[in-house]
């Protein structure tokens, strides 16, 4: 009988009793699909006339009638009764020019049919041969194509549960390779989301800086610390101390107190005002018993140090008057002077320092 595949339609010679009543499965050489090919109907007429032959009465031979020639018959008479099951099928004209398949009567043990015609689009490929998987228990003969590497390694008895793996033959698709590629593509997807992510968000930071707006304790304490000590540097780089002195006083109120004193003078070429300097005590290590900030342009004499008291001391050398009098708008080379009163001093002070630590451009 002749079977053809429904996938790539090419067509092969199949002998029918290999093929069981509920039908077998077949590979297509061509295609590597699989598919049922199902017994041919059976002529239930034919066999019923045969059983009523059998059992009526022996009569003598009648010649035939021959059939009636019909429009479609294409000229060639119509076959004789007894002819049905025996002659062999007629060709037509979708049949390729391929031989009918052989007899439906034929025993298991008779010969199988002859290979398939080879077919102008089967591309130099053998047609399937009797047994090509027909039967589950056999093995198919491995397909190769002229575009194949390797020839197809799937057999053609794969059961219905490993389908998919039968499948693996030539030019047919390998579903674990293609779901781990698939897997991969999907995981550099998401590496390739995760890294622009990471970039547009250093780059925000770095554009706009959120740091600088908002008020972290820890971090601005930092900031605050660095930088007036890098902008003061540039500020003060040319302010010179001179004159400094220190001494002891006694005071009719507070006792013996510390005096330090000097003068602040601007070496910019710019104009200067409201200097402020640092006056620290240090001990024999080096370390800071007691520091002040004050700014320049006030002073006191000896005798305002001996009699006035701790409070009015302080009020008059942070008085505002002399700050305007003598620390504004100093011009280059100009000076204006400095006065820091300790009371109760530490008895282990071993030395003094003064620094400048501000100094500004008039407005």
């Amino acid at each position: 009988m002749i079977v053809a595949c429904p996938k790539c339609e090419s067509k092969y010679n199949l002998p029918e009793d290999k093929i069981a009543p509920t039908g077998s499965k077949v590979r297509c050489a061509k295609c590597q699909h699989i598919f049922t090919a199902m017994p041919p109907a059976k002529d239930f007429d034919a066999e019923l006339s045969g059983l009523q032959a059998a059992e009526a009465p022996a009569a003598p031979p009648k010649p035939a009638a021959p059939a009636q020639k019909m429009p479609w018959d294409d000229d060639e008479p119509a076959a004789g009764p007894a002819a049905a099951s025996d002659a062999p099928a007629k060709k037509m004209p979708w049949d390729d020019d391929e031989p009918a398949a052989g007899p439906a009567g034929d025993d298991d043990d008779g010969p199988a049919a002859g290979p398939a015609k080879k077919m102008p689009w089967d591309d130099d490929e053998p047609a399937a041969g009797p047994a090509a998987g027909l039967d589950d228990d056999e093995p198919a003969a491995p397909a190769r194509s002229r575009f194949d590497d390797e020839p197809a390694s799937a057999p053609s008895g794969a059961k219905d549960d490993d389908f998919l793996n039968s499948l693996g033959g030539g030019g047919s698709l390998d579903l674990d390779n293609k779901a781990g590629a698939k897997g991969s593509k999907k995981k550099f997807i998401i590496i390739g989301v995760v890294l622009a992510l990471v970039a547009l968000a250093g780059a925000g930071l770095f554009i706009y800086k959120p740091w600088t707006k908002m008020n972290i304790p820890f971090l601005s304490s930092l900031t605050d610390k660095a930088k007036p000590a890098a902008d003061n540097a540039d500020k003060v780089k040319d302010i010179a101390l001179r004159n400094v002195r220190q001494y002891y006083i006694p005071n009719e109120k507070a006792g013996q107190i510390f005096v330090v004193e000097g003068k602040a003078v601007n070496n910019f070429t710019t104009p200067k005002e409201r200097i402020k300097v640092e006056i620290s005590l240090f001990d024999e290590k080096g370390r800071v018993l007691v520091a002040k900030q004050l700014l320049c342009g006030n002073t006191l004499s000896q005798f305002q140090l001996q009699v006035q008291s701790e409070e009015e001391i302080n009020s008059s050398l942070a008085s505002e008057v002399g700050i305007l009098t003598s620390n504004t708008f100093l011009k280059t080379g100009m000076d204006t002077p400095f006065m820091a009163v300790f009371f109760k001093p530490p008895d282990t002070v071993k030395e003094f320092g003064v620094k400048v630590i501000d100094a500004l451009d008039p407005k």
